[in-house]
């Protein structure tokens, strides 16, 4: 026998391990199974943990589920085996981060996190305790959105190998790769085919991947991963959708109006005395003498701005698209209460997380006093937005609605704003400032808020020098920065709080610790739990800080020449399930429309008398009422708040596009609509009007801004 020749052994042992191998390559078809399945879980999983339970529209997600799983499949089976496995993990690394992440986000914020948002996430960061503190309270369910990544550890370990896939023994790799790509794409193409089985209506599954992109409704209604193509689409294109308007042939271009705003209004004390005694501007209009001329109201329009010759002034499709809307706006109209506080000093605050149901007389007296014994808004509803804190102040001070798709505010800072209260009220003589007692680049503040006029801007790190207690105190901000605009004759004060931020407990909150024993003193008898006791005393400290520039202003003269609006920015979203029930009184956490109902107060001592109204409003609304009150000039078109107490429509309008009117409440996830008048009363095709309504204002907020419209508006320079 040759010494080469191989001998019946070794025969024998070759032809074991191509048997070996033979098996192992025959069950390389393992992947499309297990990546299929692994995806559905996680959507089932994602679904049960946020909303509680699956529905019809769970259908959709699961489809694409299958099509993704498909897809990793074939994306592992074209290498080598190690290309093959280093592939596999590194994808479904990513994508279990991936929802662990989106999870721990919306417990955290109650909204999901977009990719841009993904930007800005070092800024949340911050509150590294109430992050570890929602690890540590959902460690069970992170926990099963790891399981799949340790089936796959332990399979490609114990069982399977990450060979190339596989068909036959001719030609077998290049079959197994084609079977696998074609069934993955016709997967993807019946997917988007079953779009159309709950029809092709707004918000439907259909409309959501063709249409308008909504974040919110489509985590719901398309899942994880197809929502993650859509935000990825969107936020590389910065468009969600396409819209063109052609210019109203009423367009309202008036050069001149035949009384000033001034005019209109008496003054400030006639006005103050009028007001003061009627609950209602309806009220009022019956306490004037048969004898006296009825006011006449004009639209509060700039008389500068001719649309028509705006929009042919230009051959950006956009910019005419945008005036050709705004040529179809109705203005807002002068009313009793314009002018009402003109020349007097404004404090502006955006109170973080402020709830109405927070407030009381005895706890918090001062906040009671600008909520109930000024304007009294009994029918505001504050919507959490997609970007928490910073969209929530964005809508407060510019009137917009922000972008899921672009830090909105951020994005502001580049473009002109001339209706913003710093900039508006500059022009007038004023000096304006601005605070907030956290970190100065938190959410580029510092870019933001002088844009809006606020030439002198601190927080920490920028000119505000206040003790770190990891909280900061709102008092304490007051008591280091009064000084800067009291002795001035016209000021206007922002800040943005943050004593009343998350978390509330008496562990990791200096402000809760720091006021536990007064507010547990002041609602004993109320059986509150500690967590909720803990929220009233952090936003005792905003009460305080108001409470001592009051005493301040009052001591140099200024008190009854100041204005004060407290608005919030969101409802307190960081409380635990239940204790925002608790505080309320009443089962509002499960329904969607009661959960963002607030108030926001104007108030001035020298309002002899409430004015109380039940008009329906939201936080987009505050700017415009407020610029009315001081008699300020501005185009009421160009904003997409209305000023309250004008006789405008009433809208009001959520993240995932639900709204309310004075008509109907619209349910934009389950497409339920809840009449508040007979239905006899609701014009035919009035739904389908105010759904497009509601597409196109948050779609014009958002070209205003990509844009930089008001810099074409007014002859600006601009970047874009």
């Amino acid at each position: 026998m040759s010494r080469n020749e191989p001998t019946d052994n070794t025969r024998s042992s070759d032809k074991t391990l191509r048997s070996k191998s033979t098996v192992k390559r025959g069950n390389s078809l393992w992947r499309p199974v297990f990546f299929s399945a692994a995806f559905i879980y996680m959507e089932l999983l994602f679904h049960i943990a946020i909303y509680h339970g699956i529905d019809s529209n769970i259908m959709h997600p699961l489809t694409f589920a299958i099509a993704c799983g498909l897809t990793l499949s074939a994306l592992t089976s074209f290498w080598h085996r190690i290309a093959n496995a280093i592939t596999a993990y590194t994808i479904w690394g990513i994508f279990t981060v991936y929802y662990i992440a989106q999870f721990v986000y919306y417990k955290i914020f109650r909204t999901f996190l977009s990719l841009v948002s993904i930007g800005g996430a070092h800024d949340a960061m911050n509150f590294k305790s109430v992050l570890f503190a929602t690890l540590r309270a959902n460690w069970y369910v992170i926990l099963l959105f790891l399981l799949p990544l340790i089936c796959l550890v332990l399979l490609n370990r114990l069982k399977f190998t990450f060979d190339r896939g596989r068909i036959g023994e001719s030609n077998g790799v290049l079959k197994g790769v084609i079977v696998q790509t074609a069934s993955s794409a016709v997967m993807w193409i019946a997917a988007i085919c079953l779009l159309a089985v709950h029809g092709t209506g707004a918000y439907t599954p259909y409309s959501l991947f063709h249409g308008r992109y909504v974040l919110e409704l489509s985590m719901n209604k398309l899942g994880v991963v197809m929502t993650t193509g859509r935000d990825c689409t969107v936020m590389i294109t910065k468009s969600n959708s396409d819209k063109t308007f052609e210019l109203a042939e009423s367009a309202l271009d008036i050069q001149g109006r035949s009384n000033s705003m001034s005019s209109l209004s008496s003054d400030k004390e006639n006005q103050n005395s009028k007001s003061s005694g009627n609950e209602s501007s309806n009220s009022a209009s019956g306490s004037n003498s048969t004898e006296s001329s009825e006011p006449q109201y004009v639209p509060q329009i700039d008389e500068n701005i001719n649309l028509t010759r705006l929009y042919n002034s230009t051959d950006d499709d956009e910019l005419k698209s945008i005036t050709a809307y705004f040529s179809g706006v109705q203005p807002t109209y002068t009313d009793e209460y314009t002018g009402m506080f003109k020349d007097y000093n404004v404090v502006f605050v955006t109170a973080e997380s402020l709830s109405t149901y927070g407030i009381s007389k005895e706890a918090t007296p001062t906040l009671y006093k600008i909520y109930h014994e000024g304007f009294e808004f009994t029918n505001f509803y504050n919507p959490l937005w997609y970007h928490s804190t910073i969209d929530g102040e964005f809508a407060n001070c510019l009137s917009q609605y922000p972008a899921s798709s672009k830090w909105s505010f951020e994005e502001s800072a580049d473009t002109y704003q001339p209706y913003a209260l710093g900039n508006i009220l500059n022009s007038q003589g004023y000096k304006s400032y601005g605070y907030h007692d956290f970190d100065a680049t938190y959410y580029d503040r510092t870019s933001t808020h002088p844009n809006m006029g606020y030439t002198t801007f601190k927080a920490i790190g920028a000119g505000l020098d206040i003790p770190d207690h990891v909280m900061y105190s709102d008092l304490e901000c007051i008591e280091a920065v009064y000084n800067d605009f009291i002795d001035d004759d016209h000021f206007n004060m922002y800040l943005m709080s943050f004593s009343g931020h998350l978390p509330y407990n008496y562990d990791n909150q200096y402000i809760c610790q720091k006021n536990r024993e007064e507010a547990e003193s002041l609602l004993s008898g109320k059986g509150y739990s500690d967590e909720a006791v803990a929220y009233v005393a952090a936003q005792m400290e905003l009460d305080k800080a108001l409470e001592y520039l009051m005493d301040k202003l009052e001591e140099a003269g200024k008190l009854d020449n100041t204005l004060f609006i407290v608005a919030p920015d969101h409802y307190p979203y960081g409380l635990s399930d239940g204790v925002y029930n608790e505080l309320a009184g009443k089962d509002i956490e499960d329904d969607d429309f009661e959960l963002h109902r607030n108030q926001f107060g104007i108030w001035s001592s020298s309002m002899k008398k409430p004015v109380v109204t039940d008009k329906l409003c939201a936080s987009i609304d505050i700017l415009p009422t407020v610029l009315n009150l001081l008699g300020a000039d501005f185009d009421s078109r160009l904003l997409a708040g209305r000023n309250i107490l004008s006789d405008s429509d009433e809208l009001v309008i959520f993240a995932d596009q639900s709204f309310i009117t004075d008509k109907i409440k619209y349910d934009a996830a389950t497409g339920e609509t809840t009449y508040l008048v007979p239905e006899s009363q609701v014009p035919d095709g009035y739904l389908n009007s105010m759904i497009a309504e509601v597409e196109n204002r948050l779609y014009i907020s958002d070209e205003v801004i990509d844009t930089d419209y008001f810099s074409f508006v007014y002859g600006k320079s601009s970047d874009r």
